[in-house]
């Protein structure tokens, strides 16, 4: 087992987890050239001071860290030859302060990088939303040292074993996400990607405090609990069925998360072992960030039920996962399928009356997402 995990850059996470199998963590500063995966206004504030002690802190137990520069877009400053210096700079600033390699979704930072430091590690990221065995060989043959996965393919184990395969050949990773809570076959996925990269960016949007694609999922989540289900997570009991595969290299996502909660997410997957609401140890964005979000402009009675859910982990059923083998969902409907409900149904409590009627995200709200729209009625 090798754990990728996320990092708050409080150095006593890294002194409460380095005796777990953590092999890798990472991060980025806040504001960046290039945009990243997490939106600015969710992140703490690291400078150049911050971001190499704890680098230094952590090749002190021996863990290396990759920096995400992550974005989905880069908005055509491939274009600019002052922006091709700038990221020069950037990198070679970041490489000097020791950084040991990037996590990257553009083909053109993959290019970029590995022409400046063609021995530096790359990973590219899930923002590259790699689904099928094509797109991963055509990353590797980039020369890419770690392929991660859209979490949509967690089940897929056929493609997934396959991927391990041909990785090897490239004397490369195959990385899997363990705890990100994104829906199956998420309709929003891409425009969130754009909203946290242009949000994440020293040029990009400002005054925003909340990514508004997580209060359409959260809809789906509201109208429907076996969606809980259906989402890619990996339990750490389930470990096991990737390993059998050929994968062993496990990312704890939380960058925006507290110390105390990821020293307890990393435990349970190290120990392959939780005990409680599942939920406790998975992102769950649906239920935390936009019940906290509507709450700040009065508006949270619709969601305030994702906040009493839960699900047992010690309720799911033995080989529950087994199922996903011998059975496709890119080729079978869920209204068809009915597997994942009847899952939730053994493993999900909700505390209160159910909602009994499904409404639409509600859109006239996001204006109020702005610093400048708090207030608003």
């Amino acid at each position: 087992m090798r754990l990728v995990v996320a990092t708050n850059f409080d150095d006593e996470l890294v002194e409460k987890i380095h005796q777990y199998p953590v092999k890798y963590m990472y991060g980025s500063q806040t504001e960046t050239l290039t945009g990243h995966g997490r939106a600015s206004f969710i992140l703490p504030k690291v400078d150049d001071e911050r971001l190499k002690s704890h680098i230094e802190l952590l090749h002190s137990y021996k863990i290396k860290f990759l920096y995400t520069m992550n974005t989905a877009n880069l908005y055509g400053k491939e274009y600019s030859e002052k922006f091709h210096e700038d990221l020069k700079k950037e990198v070679d600033k970041l490489v000097n302060f020791g950084v040991d390699g990037f996590i990257v979704a553009l083909p053109f930072l993959i290019y970029f990088i590995k022409r400046e430091y063609p021995d530096i590690e790359v990973s590219v990221s899930s923002f590259a939303r790699i689904t099928h065995i094509r797109k991963v060989e055509e990353y590797l043959k980039m020369g890419v040292n770690t392929v991660i996965m859209d979490e949509d393919t967690n089940r897929n184990f056929s493609l997934l074993e396959q991927s391990a395969k041909l990785a090897k050949k490239y004397n490369a990773d195959i990385e899997v996400i363990t705890n990100n809570t994104c829906l199956w076959g998420c309709p929003y996925k891409l425009t969130h990607d754009q909203v946290t990269s242009y949000a994440s960016a020293k040029d990009g949007i400002k005054g925003i405090w909340y990514e508004f694609p997580v209060l359409f999922c959260a809809t789906e989540v509201r109208n429907d609990f076996a969606n809980i289900i259906r989402m890619r997570w990996i339990r750490p009991e389930d470990l096991h069925y990737y390993e059998e595969i050929g994968i062993d290299r496990f990312k704890i996502a939380g960058r925006n998360k507290k110390t105390d909660w990821l020293v307890n997410v990393v435990k349970a997957y190290s120990e392959r072992k939780y005990e409680g609401n599942l939920l406790d140890i998975l992102s769950y964005v649906q239920g935390r960030a936009t019940t906290s979000a509507l709450r700040k402009i009065n508006s949270s009675s619709q969601y305030e039920i994702l906040m009493k859910i839960y699900v047992d982990n010690n309720a799911f059923p033995p080989n529950w996962l087994s199922y996903f083998k011998y059975n496709r969902c890119e080729e079978r409907s869920c209204e068809d399928c009915k597997y994942c409900d009847i899952i939730a149904e053994k493993t999900i409590r909700v505390e209160g009356e159910l909602p009994r009627d499904k409404i639409r995200p509600p859109i006239e709200l996001i204006p109020r997402f702005r610093e400048d729209g708090k207030n608003k009625q």
